[in-house]
């Protein structure tokens, strides 16, 4: 048997630098967890774009989930030609438009959050070593294309819908991007491009796709099934389980209610103290070291902490952050400990969990569509002023992917002004543990670098400090698993 760690595998592949290759990837359960298919078959119910009524789209998802779990169980279920067939004939009449929007909205909806992180970093490896990337899976470009879009690839075989006139028909052309039809399209490829299957890689779960994996010099089992996990192990392949997604352990469930009952229990107690008017019932670095010390261990997160000496030398100072998940507050608690205060958007100052929890922690909230801020810079200034430093993300917002989004001026204005350090915090996986739009958090160990910090006698111009510390980050990240995300993608948020 040979199963592999992730980082074996991608020094593999950087051995394979000198000769022409094509990385051929499949999408469901080997790039994402689950079936693409099941977002799309979501977002058609979500918006009433069923033929009669809501029973046979219904029929069909049912279908797919069940696909979905028998598959993670290494057992038969529902044919999956069948159910492309179902699905095709029930998208009669509807124009391409619509389902190139479902598409997108899919993507954003459900599918973002279920991109494997081991992927991601597979698809670099594969990026830097100079092999040409290509997507080859029984899904349509409907479902396909916006996670191409994100990773940069942009070659694409799947199975087509017939259209005529901006309708699709119903119909499936064939052949069916699916078993023999995925080895004939990748013969296609390899034929155009010059290159001999013996030195292209095919990533799969499936022993459907077994035709395509036995031509291939490099084939890799991943997530496998119980059928090509068994085959894999005869033939000596490699095999890779990727674990940052996918269905949860009980072990995830259980540490994810503790942690919300740590956060629940913090704000109740804020809460009484409010009532009765007793503020030091829970006092700001109270409250601050219950979410980060108690909260991270429940959440069965360990952190990893490069320039550690950086977050007690220079206090008080502008913390900046590159914001990943809705546990970079819960990393950022634990890091600080004492006598920092957030900057957040105000629409948090009013939600019924955590309210009352980041009002007794003093955060500072900022209303994103008032062009008039002064309000929030005199509070700003006040704080450090008192001592106490300021967190605050500069990008204002969340990537799928990790990738940083353009910074803003904000934070750099105000350590100028109060004369203090701007201290950069660089996060590298927080999106491991809870990715955007996760529900459940995961044990990971959280890798953190604290750079120094930049002085304000040495900062210059704003927005020239604010590109500088951008590029820095930039170039932080990309000795992790993001490191040559195309720079569009960098850009495009």
């Amino acid at each position: 048997m040979s199963v592999h760690t992730l980082d074996h595998h991608l020094e593999t592949i950087g051995q394979t630098q000198d000769s022409p290759s094509v990385a051929f990837f499949d999408l469901d359960r080997t790039l994402i967890a689950g079936f693409s298919i099941v977002g799309m078959a979501r977002e058609r119910i979500r918006h009433g774009l069923t033929r009669g009524d809501l029973r046979e789209s219904s029929v069909i998802l049912a279908d797919l989930l069940r696909q979905q779990r028998n598959m993670e169980k290494g057992q038969k279920g529902p044919g999956y030609k069948r159910l492309v067939t179902s699905l095709s004939k029930s998208l009669k009449g509807l124009s391409e438009e619509t389902l190139i929007r479902l598409g997108d909205q899919a993507y954003d909806n459900t599918i973002a959050r279920s991109l494997y992180s081991e992927a991601i970093a597979l698809v670099e490896a594969h990026r830097r070593a100079g092999h040409r990337l290509v997507i080859v899976s029984a899904a349509t470009h409907y479902q396909i294309d916006p996670i191409a879009r994100v990773l940069g690839i942009e070659e694409v075989c799947c199975t087509g819908l017939e259209v005529e006139n901006g309708i699709f028909t119903g119909a499936t052309l064939a052949p069916l991007c699916y078993g023999e039809g995925k080895a004939m399209a990748a013969r296609r490829v390899c034929k155009r491009l010059g290159v001999a299957f013996k030195h292209c890689w095919f990533y799969s779960d499936s022993i459907d796709d077994l035709p395509l994996l036995s031509k291939v010099g490099n084939p890799v089992a991943v997530n496998a099934t119980e059928q090509l996990r068994t085959h894999a192990s005869k033939q000596g392949w490699t095999q890779l389980q990727f674990k940052t997604r996918g269905m949860p352990s009980l072990e995830t469930v259980f540490r994810t209610l503790l942690t919300l009952q740590t956060v629940a229990a913090t704000t109740a107690w804020c809460a009484l103290g409010e009532r009765m008017g007793i503020k030091k019932l829970a006092p700001p670095n109270l409250v601050t070291q219950m979410v980060g010390e108690i909260g991270s261990g429940f959440a069965g997160i360990d952190i990893e902490v490069e320039g550690a000496e950086h977050l007690t030398r220079n206090r008080p100072a502008v913390f900046i952050f590159n914001h990943q998940s809705m546990l970079d507050a819960m990393v950022l608690a634990h890091l600080l400990r004492r006598d920092a205060v957030a900057v957040c958007k105000k629409e948090l100052a009013t939600n019924p969990f955590t309210g009352a929890l980041l009002r007794r922690a003093n955060t500072l909230f900022v209303d994103r569509e008032s062009a008039n801020q002064s309000a929030l810079l005199k509070e700003s200034l006040e704080v450090l002023d008192s001592g106490r430093s300021l967190v605050i993300s500069p990008e204002g917002t969340r990537s799928t992917l990790g990738e940083i989004q353009p910074f803003k001026h904000g934070a750099f204005y105000l350590a100028k002004k109060a004369g203090v350090p701007v201290v950069p915090v660089v996060l590298h996986n927080v999106k491991d543990a809870l990715p955007n739009g996760g529900l459940l958090i995961r044990a990971t160990t959280i890798r953190v670098t604290v750079l120094p910090p930049m002085e304000p006698a040495r900062m210059g111009g704003v927005r020239k400090a604010c590109e500088k510390m951008e590029q820095a980050y930039d170039r932080v990240l990309g000795q992790s698993e993001i490191a040559n995300l195309p720079s569009a993608l960098r850009r495009a948020g």
